[in-house]
């Protein structure tokens, strides 16, 4: 029973909780004082209470946090509490079966204890314990406890994340077991009543099984990698105005590779367009949609994606902020209302418009040296390499480089337009949680007043970022 409280009240105490069967099981085979078999039971049965007492306390809990059990509640679907109860019966009897292998390294425990005790009353010498052994135990134990939990990590991190919450249990538990049965042998060879051959003989079926098991994870970790392995192009075009904007044409750079350019031919076919509301109350967020049109053309400076419209209207839309005494929020307001100079107020427009395609990959993306055989957004254009601001691998690389947009449209002087360009190229895979690499392309300008001709733009190039497998 003392067992069963240890490892309830160690079951709530975070981080501690992922050994407390373990630790509650040894107790209760310590105490049960008959050796490891029937420490083995006192600690299953430790096990038992411990599952019994947490599920009381959670049930508990829940009731008094939330008023209701969630049987209760006719919104809560039966197939949900189904899977809900099969998960905590495997808890539970996973925590008997950790509770009743402490129970039994507890119960060997014991026995070493009163095996000596009962040898220094027989002999009437009081021997002291040789630290020696005691060192070695706790060294074999944390040695072991790294090797199973790292590798453990690694081969589960495709299929379970986060993997620490599997393999530090399993490692605690692999680490205490090899602590406690090295102090137990070699507390017998001292006693000269060691055969090492049957030891050395399970020794070497343990590390076996545990190399088929670890094997056997590695290749369901790789297929888990290769199902979820995905190769993507984005291509984005922004287009921001402050005020509208007449009879406007813009030429951006286009994403092509070896003379063709699917991004753009995806982009002319199917593109939808979002524009950026403002979250004001008292605004129409739902305003009329502009006319855009879309074209792939071929000029001085190379192919490019056209856009044009014969008018995009922007609506300013001035705000107050008001607030109650648990939350805030935008108030539209008229024009000459607005007073620049209070910071309650302020000003937003509905002239934001993204234009996004995505294509998918039949084979992985060259993230770490695009140059050859992946889109690029100005392919024969002179980069110059530059320092990057983030991440530092062998594979990642940053450029800066001028590239060209052409724009042409009607409006105040006032008005400020900025125009981008994004490409991106992605491998994505589940290892551990989503991660991959990728190579990102940027051509961006800003622009104030009307505009005909052809402006430079600030180009940059990210290539290798993200993580790669061997």
């Amino acid at each position: 029973m003392i067992g069963a409280v240890v490892g309830s009240v160690l079951g709530f105490v975070p981080l501690v909780l992922l050994v407390a069967p373990v630790v509650g099981g040894g107790v209760a085979g310590y105490l049960e004082r008959d050796g490891a078999k029937r420490g083995a039971v006192a600690g299953g049965v430790a096990g038992l209470l411990m599952a019994a007492l947490t599920t009381v306390i959670t049930g508990t809990i829940t009731f008094v946090r939330f008023g209701d059990l969630p049987f209760a509640s006719p919104n809560v679907p039966l197939e949900g509490l189904a899977l809900a109860a099969a998960l905590s019966l495997l808890a539970s009897i996973g925590q008997i079966v950790v509770a009743g292998i402490g129970g039994g390294l507890g119960g060997i425990l014991e026995a070493d204890r009163r095996r000596a005790d009962d040898r220094e009353s027989l002999s009437g010498e009081v021997r002291p314990r040789s630290w020696l052994w005691i060192l070695g135990s706790l060294l074999a134990g944390l040695v072991t406890f790294g090797v199973v939990a790292v590798v453990l990590t690694t081969v589960l991190d495709p299929l379970i994340w986060p993997s620490l919450l599997v393999s530090l249990p399993f490692g605690i538990i692999a680490g205490i077991g090899v602590a406690v049965f090295t102090n137990h042998y070699l507390a017998r060879a001292a006693e000269g009543r060691v055969d090492w051959r049957p030891v050395a003989v399970g020794a070497v079926a343990v590390i076996l099984v545990f190399g088929l098991v670890v094997g056997g994870l590695s290749v369901l970790g790789q297929q888990r990698q290769a199902a979820t392995t995905e190769s993507t192009y984005q291509y984005e075009v922004t287009i921001a105005a402050d005020e509208t904007l007449e009879n406007a044409t813009f030429y951006v750079p286009v994403p092509t590779e070896n003379g063709s350019s699917l991004l753009g031919e995806r982009f002319v076919e199917d593109v939808r367009y979002d524009r950026y509301t403002p979250a004001v109350q008292g605004y129409d967020r739902d305003p009329a949609p502009v006319n855009f049109s879309y074209e792939l053309v071929e000029t001085e400076r190379g192919r490019m994606l056209a856009i044009t419209a014969d008018r995009i209207e922007v609506t300013n839309v001035y705000y107050r902020e008001v607030e109650n005494e648990t939350m805030g929020w935008y108030e539209q307001i008229p024009a000459e209302q607005y007073d620049p100079d209070d910071p309650d107020m302020g000003v937003q427009n509905d002239g934001s418009f993204t234009f996004t395609v995505t294509l998918v990959a039949d084979d992985p993306i060259e993230t770490a040296d695009p140059f050859d055989d992946e889109p690029l957004l100005a392919p024969g254009v002179d980069r110059t390499e530059v320092d990057c601001f983030s991440g530092d691998s062998a594979t990642h690389r940053c450029f800066e480089y001028d590239g060209q947009m052409y724009a042409d449209y009607e409006t105040s002087e006032e008005t400020t337009v900025y125009v981008s360009a994004q490409l991106d190229g992605r491998n994505e895979w589940f290892s551990g949680g989503w991660t991959g690499n990728e190579y990102r392309e940027w051509s961006r300008v800003e622009l104030r007043g009307p505009q005909s001709g052809w402006v430079l733009t600030d180009g940059e190039l990210e290539i290798g970022s993200g993580n790669y497998r061997n």
